[in-house]
């Protein structure tokens, strides 16, 4: 019995097709070693960006060494997923001396809500007669919680694939960009 457990647990995983991802940097040259949870450092003046695969996702910290403040223009940046799609990025702020981070793609919102049609038989609903202790105690009780998932025109999928990133900065009243392409592949 325990060798058909073990064998059709193994089996359950092959097809799942769990695997784990890992991203590599394409552009700008230069970035050899993969990216994995030991952050790997790109100068791309007069900024410093690190990264580093965080819960399956890809973090990215923006650093700013110089004594200016320097922008990310909302409005002029933006990535592309791998299919093809465009999606803007929030802008932000990084003072002289500190850094901000975002996560690719980022996290999109979720709400809990109770949800009270889950689960069976007459009783189950906000309306409970027999709450607290007596003889139908744990028969009742609050309902479970289910998620509501909101996308926003920032929320993006990323399985495999490349996606290219147009970061657009105004320092001092000019501006420069950094161009980024990052693949996602299975490991």
């Amino acid at each position: 019995m325990k060798t058909n457990v073990a064998l059709l647990a193994a089996v359950a995983v092959l097809l799942c097709g769990c695997g784990t991802y890992q991203y590599r940097i394409l552009q700008p040259q230069g970035v050899a070693q993969p990216v994995t949870e030991k952050p790997v450092q790109v100068s791309y003046a007069p900024l410093e960006y690190h990264f580093a695969k965080q819960h399956d996702r890809l973090a990215m910290q923006i650093a700013n060494p110089t004594d200016d403040t320097i922008t990310l223009v909302a409005e002029r940046s933006s990535v592309v997923d791998p299919a093809g799609e465009s999606h803007p990025l929030r802008g932000r702020i990084i003072n002289p001396r500190s850094f901000v981070r975002m996560l690719l793609p980022p996290m999109s919102l979720s709400i809990p809500y109770p949800d009270y049609y889950w689960g069976w038989g007459p009783y189950w609903g906000p309306y409970n007669p027999y709450w607290g202790p007596g003889p139908y105690y744990g028969w009742y009780g609050p309902p479970p919680v289910s998620y509501y998932e909101i996308y926003t025109l920032y929320d993006w999928k990323w399985k495999t694939g490349s996606a290219r990133l147009r970061l657009t900065y105004e320092r001092k009243g000019s501006t420069f960009e950094h161009n980024f392409e990052i693949v996602r592949e299975v490991k």
